[in-house]
């Protein structure tokens, strides 16, 4: 992967960041081993989703990337968040927008195979 994808992720990676903090969903108390165990995708049983991005997304993707690992091939989290919004609750519109573009960028065939 190029240096130059690897800064655009990452910075896309810290303006979801930002945007959590922006909107008070960044929280400095990690959860439960279980919560964070959940077999389901995004935790969706344990966690909302603005934590499973901090706590899942965020970190896994900002390891792959500090330790220089591929990182996934595809990448599909765009799509539940459009679920959620459209069936439990407004989500934030510019968080959905970061997320799918972090997804389009993901998506663009140099991953490792792994999906997240």
């Amino acid at each position: 992967m190029s240096e130059s994808k690897r800064q655009t992720i990452t910075s896309i990676l810290n303006a979801i960041e930002l945007r959590l903090r922006e909107i008070n969903h960044w929280d400095e108390t990690r959860p439960s081993s279980e919560a964070l165990g959940s077999s389901l995708p995004f935790c969706c049983d344990q966690l909302e989703i603005e934590s499973w991005l901090q706590f899942v997304f965020i970190g896994r993707m900002r390891e792959l990337l500090e330790q220089g690992d591929h990182l996934p091939e595809s990448c599909a989290i765009h799509p539940y968040l459009e679920m959620i919004s459209a069936t439990e609750r407004r989500l934030d519109d510019r968080l959905i927008h970061l997320i799918k573009t972090i997804d389009q960028e993901i998506n663009l065939k140099n991953g490792s195979g792994e999906r997240i």
